[in-house]
């Protein structure tokens, strides 16, 4: 049964998204009612992990009647949504993602944008096709933003996103290569700092894949491992309005990136002290270096992203009266907080306020996912003093992309075992949570990056589903570019494939305890404990 707690949220009215110049840089076997799971899946219908999943008895009168769209219309209010007409399709495998990315630019006969934080440097069969599609229609326009950092780093092969991508540039006109570089790192940082450990001062982490009207929108990067054997999240969108949004957005941002292109007496190198390439690096004009001129770039990059937004916003407006259970909503949100624009963590802000309001009538359940168990304090704390029952699902040790790293990496899962314990202890401890469970994704071979969250009310299906780039954590709200739609579904059948979704990701997850992690985390070595600020903060 759904607990229902008297206690009132502790935080104030929602936050609202602002356009201001930043300051100075410096769960679960998804709370889903378990009744009656495909069998497919080997899932009992009402018990999983000893827990119970049913839909609690209503003393009061009146959560049948309230759809979704009622209870989070506010959501609705001062952002752009689009009423989505066409049908949803909710990818499940990596596979099957990377056959929709080559078959979108198999079919795109206007446009292709490809926003990742890079592309592997081995996918030559994704840039042979985008070479194919350039070649045989001369009206494709081709635009791929990637992060300056990550897009410029040397593998141990000699080869880069860049490298990869230098061939098309140099022989066709219609494809821009944009990498945008984060102006935190500026000044000594940026000479003092070597490659890999760069990046932790801020990267473009948008995942948005356009071909004409179609619009994928994912956690995944374009690279060998993201389509064979990393599960994350994918959602393929049909609409000319919410593609042209996601255009806009690239297109904004790679407006004051770095631009791909042959070398000239101009261009910066691809790798700082490396001139060997024939291809460079230069910024549009009148736009302020990142690394030379921060406060000016943020600036103009703050400048440009408020242009955007507020645009979008009031095109893509809508009277929330205007709105029924039918309707297929989509609420596109960004965070770029080094860049003064904190629309997502508003937005989440006011989500986490209506389904605590309603949780504390009515009951709710909720899972938050996300490739690292790395919360911020913020979406933590909102979580323990949620009224909702949630469940977290992240990936386990073995399942963590560093699991078979070296050196100091390859400690970063015995890190996080720490975090989840920590956590759970504290939940316990001081909110008397019995609740809250943490679920790791386990599968043999398979690491996890998948992030999102469902919220199913107190219904059967979910009713609400958050998707995108962020992983929830520090570096999501405070340094990285991200971007993530909230879906509400107008139909069962959206519904249910929503559901089936996170009942795939679960059916391949296992509860655990505090008891196991203590044991598991005893034989850290004691240093690492140190190293956990650092890690919060830039893992």
């Amino acid at each position: 049964m759904s607990r229902l707690l008297t206690r009132r949220a502790c935080f104030g009215p929602p936050f609202r998204a602002e356009f201001r110049a930043p300051a100075p840089l410096c769960a679960c076997r998804l709370l889903c009612c378990r009744l009656g799971e495909p069998p497919s899946l080997g899932l009992k219908s009402q018990q999983v992990h000893g827990r119970t999943y049913s839909v609690a008895s209503q003393s009061l009168a009146g959560p049948a009647a309230l759809s979704a769209h009622q209870v989070f219309s506010p959501l609705t209010k001062e952002r752009p949504v689009f009423r989505i007409q066409n049908r949803v399709a909710v990818i499940r495998e990596p596979g099957d993602f990377y056959r929709e990315i080559l078959q979108g630019i198999q079919r795109a006969r206007k446009r292709i944008v490809l926003s990742s934080l890079y592309i592997g440097s081995e996918e030559t069969e994704l840039a042979d096709q985008l070479a194919r599609a350039l070649e045989r229609n001369p009206d494709l326009e081709v635009l791929v933003l990637l992060d300056c950092l990550r897009g410029t780093r040397i593998d141990g092969a000699g080869k880069s996103s860049a490298l990869l991508l230098a061939p098309l540039v140099k022989k066709h006109a219609n494809i821009h290569v944009a990498l945008y570089h984060t102006p935190a790192l500026s000044g000594l940082n940026k000479t003092a700092w070597p490659q890999r450990y760069n990046e932790t001062f801020g990267l473009q982490h948008i995942k948005a894949y356009l071909f004409d009207d179609d619009v994928i929108i994912s956690g995944a990067n374009l690279s060998r491992d993201y389509f064979t054997n990393r599960q994350d999240r994918y959602m393929r969108f049909s609409d000319r309005s919410l593609a042209d949004y996601f255009a806009g957005l690239v297109q904004s941002i790679a407006r004051f990136s770095f631009q791909l292109v042959g070398k000239s007496a101009s261009t910066h190198p691809l790798r700082d002290g490396d001139a060997s390439s024939d291809m460079g690096l230069r910024l549009p004009s009148n736009t302020p270096d990142p690394a030379r001129n921060p406060a000016d770039f943020v600036r103009n990059a703050n400048a440009a992203m408020a242009q955007f937004l507020q645009s979008a916003q009031m095109r893509h407006a809508v009277d929330p009266a205007t709105l029924t259970e039918h309707d297929t909503l989509v609420i596109p949100t960004v965070q770029m907080r080094q860049l003064g624009i904190t629309q997502d963590e508003a937005h989440m802000t006011e989500f986490f306020s209506l389904s605590d309001s309603f949780a504390r009538r009515y009951g709710c359940r909720s899972m938050m996912a996300s490739a690292y168990f790395n919360f911020s304090p913020i979406y933590k704390k909102l979580v323990l003093e949620s009224s909702s029952r949630w469940d977290l699902l992240v990936a386990s040790p073995e399942a963590n992309g560093f699991h078979t790293a070296a050196g100091v990496s390859k400690y970063i899962p015995d890190m996080y075992s720490i975090i989840e314990h920590d956590f759970m202890r504290y939940s316990r401890k001081h909110y008397a949570r019995n609740d809250i469970a943490i679920e790791e994704y386990a599968r043999p071979g398979w690491t996890y990056h998948g992030k999102g969250v469902w919220c199913y009310l107190d219904r059967k299906l979910p009713q609400v589903t958050m998707v995108g780039s962020s992983n929830y954590g520090y570096r999501s709200i405070y340094c990285d570019l991200e971007a993530q739609v909230t879906l509400i579904p107008g139909n069962k059948d959206l519904q249910t494939d929503i559901h089936q979704e996170a009942l795939y990701l679960l059916s391949h997850s296992k509860m655990v305890t505090e008891t196991e992690l203590k044991s598991r985390i005893r034989s850290a070595p004691l240093w690492l404990y140190a190293l956990k600020p650092f890690i919060s903060k830039k893992m």
